[in-house]
């Protein structure tokens, strides 16, 4: 099976994390994506922030890499996952994504569906590391 190696925004605002949503999906995702060429890791994820959502970003430090099911290809994918703090408000500049906003507890009461690396590995994570308080 093939694997895929993604790198993943954590943003977290008032015990909330920011999660996109693409075009014709229903399932949430990280903000991030794929490193081009030779970039590093925190580069790709830079680029990617400003791509996406248009800000500027800090990278803080690395939770951890976590490996899943790809949610919407038929692959395994690596998800390296970065705390980062955005510059500016979250504004959509890529066409592939529809929304952008921050998730709470309460998810799942309002709707809203997470990929399994999220709920499964992603959040214990931040939870574990005293990052959201659920």
């Amino acid at each position: 099976m093939q694997e895929i190696h993604k790198i993943a925004a954590i943003v977290i605002k008032d015990n909330s994390f920011l999660m996109v949503r693409k075009k014709g999906k229903d399932i949430w995702t990280n903000l991030g994506g794929k490193p081009e060429g030779n970039e590093t890791e925190q580069e790709a994820l830079l680029r990617e922030i400003k791509e996406e959502i248009n800000c500027g970003a800090k990278v803080i430090k690395k939770i951890g890499d976590f490996t899943a099911k790809a949610v919407f290809d038929d692959a395994l994918v690596k998800i390296s996952a970065y705390l980062v703090e955005i510059k500016g408000t979250p504004v959509i500049t890529d066409d592939e994504l529809k929304e952008v906003k921050f998730i709470s507890k309460n998810y799942k009461q309002l709707g809203i569906k997470l990929p399994p690396s999220v709920e499964e590995q992603i959040l214990p994570a931040l939870i574990q590391n005293k990052l959201l308080d659920w």
